[in-house]
């Protein structure tokens, strides 16, 4: 059976903003931008986890809900489900956002959902968040 890290948490937008990882004047910009995304992405959820593992859930909500709405971020992916090169944007009905590093490739992400039903069925997979198969742990 294949082990896999796992370090994914759920969180809250309050509890980033606790962090002091960013200045006030940052935290304000999030704070103003994180309002117009809910307008259109009403359901949060807030992650603290590792980059693989950002990867990892992102890779799974393209597969259920179809591309992440905005510049596609993929290539640089660990895990890249779209496999365009060039500079573009999709068109979706989710998209995330990362806030702050608060340790080596380690934060807070968010992801935003514009279907209440798409948002629980992410709820239901974070317990299964890990580092995935490209990052074995060995016991």
């Amino acid at each position: 059976m294949l082990m896999t890290h796992q370090t994914a948490i759920l969180s809250t937008f309050d509890a980033y903003l606790e962090t002091g990882g960013d200045t006030a004047a940052e935290q304000l910009d999030q704070q103003t931008e994180r309002q117009q995304t809910l307008v259109r992405f009403p359901y949060p959820v807030m992650l603290e986890l590792a980059f693989p593992e950002l990867d990892f859930a992102n890779r799974w909500c393209w597969q259920r809900f179809g591309p992440n709405h905005g510049e596609c971020a993929q290539k640089h992916s660990d895990y890249p489900i779209c496999m365009t090169d060039d500079s573009h944007s999709h068109i979706g009905s989710w998209t995330n956002k990362w806030f702050v590093k608060t340790d080596y490739n380690f934060g807070f992400n968010e992801w935003y959902f514009s279907i209440p039903s798409d948002r629980d069925r992410f709820l239901e997979f974070v317990p299964s968040i890990n580092w995935g198969e490209n990052f074995p742990k060995q016991d």
